[in-house]
């Protein structure tokens, strides 16, 4: 029971190793053969391990035949993902690319537009009650303006000549005007 134990791991450990040092090879480092590999062994992977990659089992090529590599884990590179052996047909061979770490695509920056929302304006209509004093007509003796001033036309006077209310009191009677703001 212990010989077959320790022949497990020491079959895990050169997995592994085997594994890592296919990872080595560039991507694009490949074997050609005529002979199709057997059909894929079934792993029983174990639960995930924080920072390790499960490197998946796969028919390798040695000495003249295909030799099966164990799965094992394998030590988490930043900014790459794991890509697992393979075998692809071309060109009527086999060609074997083991596997191997890929960097992760850089996502381009785009700068997001600045959006700066204003407070929409809001205009407020007084009553006349609410007026300051400074805004009300003040009635006079000699031609003021009356007290029930519309707020929504201007007022003019000709003497003193100009406008309610830089002219507080006018001599002759105000002159109602519709705005013409310019």
């Amino acid at each position: 029971m212990q010989n077959s134990t320790l022949l497990r791991r020491c079959f895990g450990a050169i997995a592994l190793c085997v594994s890592a040092g296919a990872l080595a090879y560039p991507p694009n480092a490949e074997v050609r053969v005529g002979v199709r590999p057997p059909p894929m062994r079934v792993e029983h992977v174990p639960a995930a391990r924080a920072g390790y990659v499960w490197s998946q089992g796969y028919w390798g090529w040695r000495g003249g035949a295909h030799v099966w590599v164990g799965g094992g884990w394998v030590p988490e590179r930043p900014g790459y993902r794991y890509i697992d052996a393979r075998w692809v047909f071309i060109d009527g061979s086999w060609a074997f690319y083991p596997p191997y770490w890929a960097p992760l695509p850089v996502a381009p920056v785009v700068a997001q537009p600045v959006v700066i929302q204003q407070a929409p304006v809001t205009y407020i209509e007084r009553p006349k009650s609410e007026m300051p004093q400074t805004e009300q007509p003040q009635q006079a003796s000699q031609g003021s303006a009356p007290d029930g001033m519309d707020p929504n036309y201007w007022y003019y006077c000709h003497s003193p000549a100009g406008y309610f209310p830089y002219v507080q009191q006018c001599g002759e009677s105000w002159q109602q005007v519709k705005p013409n703001p310019k």
